[in-house]
C-alpha cells in the first residue's frame, strides 16, 4: 500500500513523514527531493535521471510513504505507471502567510533543482503558483484513480492523535483485497461502500466490500477464508455475504453479487465522497452505472409515503394482537414501528443521510417518547398501546403537515375503528 504526501512546499510534509515512517518501519520512505539530492546534479539531465528514478520505484515498491508535492509533469508520468488502486492520500496543508514567512533559503538550496527552475521563478513565486494545484480538492480529482481515501493534515494538529485515529489496518485489509481481487479472472468489478465509501472511514468502521461475480457466494467464502485464515479469528457466510472478523475487532464484509445493482441501495445510502474513489476493480460501464445509482436518489416524500405505509400497516395489527394476548408478536412489531418512526422524524428534520438505519437516534431526537414503545414480551400494557396510539396520530399530522403524506389517508373517523380495543 501506498500513503501518498502531497502538498505545496514548505508545508512540513517532510516532518509528518518522519513520524510516519516512526510508526510503519516497514514502509520505504521515498521523497522526490531525496532522489534528487541522490541522484541529480543540478541540470534538466540530472532532473530526469531522479525523476525516473523515484517514478520506477514508487511503481516497484509495494508498501511506500510517498512524498513529494503530487502534482506537475512528475505526478502525471506517475499516474500514468499506477493502473491499480495504490493507498490514501494525506494533503499537509499550512497557512500562505505563514509557509512564507518561515521559508528557509538554505534548506532550498541544499536540493539540486535545475538551475532553469530557478531562473523561472523564486520558490515564494513557486509556492504561490502551486497553491490550487496542492489543494485537497485538487489533488483528490487529480489522483482519484490511485487512492480510496483521503485525508488532510497540519503541523500545528497533534500527531499522536492524528495517528491514533488514523484506519491503518483498514486500509491495508482494503489493499490486499485489492489484490486478491485483482488476480481473480471470475470478479469482473469490485468497490467499496459504507464509510469507506463516504470517505469516512475511523478504527471503528467496517470494511463494506462488494464483488461482482457468476459464482456462488460459498466458493468465495472457501477461497476468503483459505487466504485470510491466519488473519481472522471468526469468519461466517450469511447468504451473499461473507464476515471476516480480526482480532481487533474489526470487521469486514464482502458482498457478492451478479449485478452492481444488488448493491445499488447500500451504495447510494452511503453518502458516496467520490465515485472514482469506490471503484477497486473496474471500467468505464462500471463508472457509469455507479454514478447512475447516485442519481436516483429519491425525494424525501417519496421516502416517508412508504415508511409512513408500513409504519400503519402495522400499528393496525396491534390491536388485534393485543386481543389474542400474542405479546410476543406485539412487542416485535411494536420495534419495527420505533424504527420506522425514527426515519419519520428524521424526515421531518430534513435528515435523510443514512436513514435506512439513522445514526446516534438517541442525540438527534431529544424529545423522542420512548417510553412509548416499551414493550415487554411477556404480557402487554394498554396504557403502552394508547400512549403509543396518540403518538403515531400526532407524528402523521405533523406528516400531513409538511406534505410528505396524503392527508387525511390515516387517521379519520372512517379509520378510528382500526385502532380501538373494545
Amino acid at each position: 500500500m501506498h500513503i501518498y504526501i502531497f502538498g505545496n512546499l514548505n508545508v512540513g510534509k517532510s516532518a509528518l513523514c518522519r513520524e510516519l515512517h516512526k510508526k510503519l518501519p516497514d514502509y520505504d520512505y521515498l521523497s522526490l527531493d531525496h532522489y534528487r539530492q541522490q541522484y541529480s546534479d543540478g541540470s534538466l539531465k540530472g532532473e530526469q535521471r531522479a525523476s525516473c528514478k523515484f517514478v520506477a520505484d514508487v511503481k516497484n515498491t509495494s508498501h511506500a510513504i510517498v512524498e513529494f508535492t503530487g502534482c506537475g509533469s512528475i505526478a502525471e508520468r506517475l499516474k500514468a505507471t499506477l493502473n491499480i488502486k495504490c493507498g490514501v492520500l494525506i494533503v499537509v496543508n499550512r497557512c500562505m502567510d505563514e509557509n512564507l514567512a518561515a521559508i528557509d533559503e538554505d534548506k532550498f538550496s541544499r536540493i539540486p533543482y535545475p538551475a532553469e527552475y530557478k531562473k523561472c521563478q523564486s520558490i515564494v513565486d513557486t509556492i504561490q503558483r502551486l497553491e490550487e494545484s496542492t489543494t485537497l480538492s485538487s489533488l483528490e480529482v487529480s489522483w482519484q484513480r490511485q487512492v480510496w481515501q483521503s485525508y488532510t493534515y497540519n503541523l500545528e494538529q497533534s500527531f499522536e492523535l492524528f495517528w491514533s485515529e488514523f484506519p491503518i489496518e483498514h486500509h491495508e485489509v482494503v489493499n490486499h483485497l485489492n489484490h486478491f481481487v485483482l488476480s481473480q479472472s471470475t470478479i469482473s468489478s469490485a468497490l467499496i461502500y459504507g464509510s469507506l465509501g463516504a470517505n469516512c472511514a475511523t478504527i471503528m468502521s467496517d470494511v463494506d466490500y462488494f464483488i461482482q461475480t457468476s459464482a456462488p457466494a460459498v466458493d468465495w467464502y472457501d477461497a476468503f477464508l483459505d487466504v485470510y485464515k491466519n488473519d481472522v479469528v471468526h469468519a461466517d457466510l450469511i447468504n451473499n455475504k461473507i464476515t471476516l472478523r480480526y482480532e481487533s475487532g474489526m470487521l469486514v464484509e464482502v458482498v457478492t453479487g451478479k449485478q452492481l445493482s444488488e448493491i445499488a441501495l447500500y451504495y447510494r445510502e452511503s453518502l458516496i465522497h467520490n465515485c472514482e474513489f469506490t471503484i477497486m476493480k473496474g471500467g468505464e460501464d462500471e463508472r457509469l452505472q455507479l454514478n447512475h445509482f447516485l442519481e436516483q436518489q429519491k425525494l424525501d416524500s417519496d421516502s416517508a409515503a412508504l415508511i409512513a405505509s408500513e409504519t400503519y400497516f402495522l400499528f393496525c395489527s396491534l390491536p388485534k394482537l393485543l386481543k389474542s394476548e400474542d405479546s410476543y408478536k406485539y412487542s416485535f412489531h411494536t420495534m419495527i414501528i420505533r424504527h420506522y418512526a425514527i426515519q419519520l422524524e428524521h424526515l421531518l428534520l430534513g435528515i435523510s443521510d443514512h436513514n435506512y438505519l439513522p445514526k446516534y437516534a438517541a442525540l438527534s431526537l431529544p424529545h423522542f417518547p420512548w417510553e412509548s414503545f416499551t414493550t415487554c414480551a411477556m404480557t402487554i400494557e394498554i396504557k403502552q398501546y394508547r400512549a403509543l396510539y396518540r403518538y403515531i396520530e400526532e407524528l402523521y399530522s405533523r406528516l400531513e403537515k409538511a406534505k410528505l403524506i396524503e392527508e387525511d389517508k390515516y387517521f379519520s373517523t372512517r379509520t378510528e375503528f382500526l385502532h380501538r380495543l373494545e
